[in-house]
């Protein structure tokens, strides 16, 4: 009996076909794979982008901490010391690349609880920071895909009650303007939600104040570590 020699192959582009005792015989043409494996991998290159820039974006937060501030006097040779907590919202927009992250961002905050102290001989006090306001620029660095090392500079302002007691004492207030720095981390818990901490310094320029016994010149800087739950739209 003659023995029959079967040969399967696949000719890209043509289909599959057949070989019988050296004869090739057409079957059925084959499906294309190439295009959907090409879409296959451009979406798991998108959602990995995706994932990349979680930090990206506009986003809004509430924010909760302490501070403290201290004010240098003129032409009384002292200082005051006040601390206390406070609360505020954080808003601002992410741009991302790979690792990189830069971005603008503002804060507003009001003092929740304060402690201030102010002792002299002749004259007491209570300084009070009433709001504070900053605009900063941010740039960071993802060391990894979901936790951000940052830091900030920027313009900082502030008002403050500034009642004196005793001799030659009476109310007063002033507005503050100044620079602020500080850096801090920042853990995307999903692709809208993250948390971060971070430390900020403000120094503010020096104001004078007059009083019926005179002028008192305030030259305060204040020192802020805040928690933060953010949004991201």
């Amino acid at each position: 009996m003659r023995g029959v020699c079967f040969a399967y192959a696949i000719a890209p582009g043509l289909g599959v076909y057949r070989r019988v005792n050296g004869k090739r015989h057409g079957l059925k043409p084959s499906v294309e794979c190439r295009p959907a494996a090409r879409t296959f991998a451009a979406s798991l290159s998108a959602g990995a982008a995706a994932a990349q820039n979680v930090f990206e974006g506009w986003y809004l937060s509430g924010t909760i901490g302490g501070a403290t501030v201290n004010y240098d006097l003129a032409p009384a040779s002292g200082s005051v010391d006040t601390s206390g907590v406070l609360g505020g919202v954080v808003g601002g927009w992410s741009w991302q690349s790979g690792p990189i992250v830069l971005g603008i961002e503002g804060t507003s905050w009001v003092p929740i609880q304060r402690q201030p102290s102010l002792q002299c001989r002749l004259q007491s006090g209570e300084p009070n920071i009433d709001m504070m306001a900053d605009l900063r620029l941010r740039a960071g660095y993802a060391i990894r895909p979901r936790v951000l090392l940052f830091g900030t500079f920027g313009g900082a302002w502030a008002n403050a009650d500034l009642p004196v007691t005793g001799i030659g004492g009476g109310p007063g207030d002033a507005d503050f303007f100044g620079w602020s720095a500080g850096g801090g981390a920042e853990v995307a818990l999903n692709p809208h939600w993250s948390a971060r901490f971070n430390y900020q310094f403000t120094d503010f320029s020096s104001e004078k104040v007059n009083y019926p016994g005179g002028q008192l010149n305030f030259d305060p800087d204040a020192s802020t570590y805040r928690g933060s739950l953010i949004y991201r739209f």
